[in-house]
């Protein structure tokens, strides 16, 4: 009979990855707090990174939240990305 596996200690890439959601959210907040004394140039290539992040950010939390109790995963990264797309439709908009 095969012994089952036993993990030691925490996975490294979901650290990391609760590490990626944790820098999203203070861009995010930066980011809002500084877009309003931004020039146009500037917060357009903010606007242009900070969607592909979290693009890139939705689809690594889609590929690594695939249990019912990863759900802590997927609602700030859709959080974060709702208030991204918010903030460039703020920034264009206003």
């Amino acid at each position: 009979m095969a012994d089952s596996y036993v993990r030691k200690g925490v996975d490294g890439l979901q650290k990391l990855f609760l590490y990626l959601i944790i820098l999203d959210w203070f861009i995010l907040i930066y980011l809002f707090t500084e877009i309003k004394y931004l020039p146009f140039r500037y917060g357009v290539a903010a606007s242009i990174m900070i969607i592909f992040f979290n693009l890139i950010l939705m689809k690594l939390c889609f590929k690594r939240a695939r249990r019912t109790t990863d759900s802590y995963l997927i609602y700030p990264v859709i959080g974060g990305a709702l208030f991204s797309f918010s903030l460039v439709g703020y920034f264009f908009l206003f």
